[in-house]
């Protein structure tokens, strides 16, 4: 059987299409443009000359580079974390350093701060700041994607209670560069939990095997410039891109309720 699944949405960021979203009326917003083509075309040139840029240092073998450390990167590992907060607290300066003030990290949290009345803040894991987002570029000379997966706090810190009173859990990616062929965001409307999730996995890292999903997918191609945002813990997945770098500033958005912030983190 195959389920239906939700219409993705082109529309403005604001209160009422996010919580659409988080409410699963719709499977992804995409807003654009979000951000000038000329803007992304510096910061792009600035990305091309950091030497931050590194591959995930659990993943190795991924070709996936970002600037910033991620929780999924510490394992729930104590020392880990210690390194995660300890980078964490240099993500925002070095994203001046790279791109000067109006970086890309910023102009996405401005932006969703003025779209939420109650506005954001970065989240908060055991009384100390999480890295408030990242930049990430796929190698497409070697044929760089994500094979399909679920990104959820619970999955990172599954013997933590620190965020028992998150409602939802989102992905926003401003995308400032793509490539020119392939480099599609693929979505599927299904949100395994735990249980299911031991059953779709690969054994390779967590990945999912797509083929027992019982819904159909539906892919999105970014433009240079465009804002798209979807529920994480929904299985979605970046296919290989060829020709140019695949870049965007990333992070994941916590709701806590309508009159709540929202938190972000990465």
């Amino acid at each position: 059987m195959t389920i239906t699944s939700s219409p993705i949405k082109i529309g403005q960021l604001n209160k009422k299409n996010l919580l659409d979203l988080i409410s699963g009326k719709i499977l992804a917003l995409r807003v654009y443009p979000f951000i000038s083509i000329e803007t992304c075309i510096e910061w792009q040139k600035q990305i091309a000359k950091s030497k931050l840029m590194g591959r995930y240092s659990n993943a190795l073998d991924i070709p996936v580079n970002r600037i910033g450390m991620t929780l999924f990167e510490t394992g729930n590992d104590h020392k880990k974390l210690k390194l995660y907060f300890k980078k964490a607290k240099e993500t925002l300066p070095s994203m001046e350093r790279i791109f000067g003030e109006r970086n890309p990290i910023q102009v996405l949290l401005s932006g969703l701060d003025t779209a939420w009345a109650s506005g954001v803040v970065i989240s908060q894991l055991y009384g100390q700041a999480m890295n408030p987002g990242i930049i990430r570029s796929f190698e497409s000379d070697k044929a760089g994607g994500l094979p399909a997966h679920v990104d959820s706090l619970s999955k990172d810190l599954p013997d933590s209670d620190e965020f028992i009173d998150i409602r939802g859990q989102l992905a926003a990616n401003l995308y400032f560069s793509v490539s020119s062929k392939g480099g599609e965001l693929e979505l599927w409307d299904y949100a395994p939990d735990a249980d299911e999730l031991e059953y779709l996995f690969t054994g390779d890292y967590d990945f999912i095997d797509t083929n027992k999903l019982p819904v159909s997918s539906q892919k999105l191609g970014p433009k240079v410039g465009e804002l798209i945002l979807f529920r994480s813990n929904c299985v979605h997945s970046v296919a290989a891109g060829e020709g140019g770098m695949r870049s965007a500033a990333s992070c994941f958005i916590g709701y806590y309720g309508a009159y709540q912030p929202l938190t972000v983190w990465a």
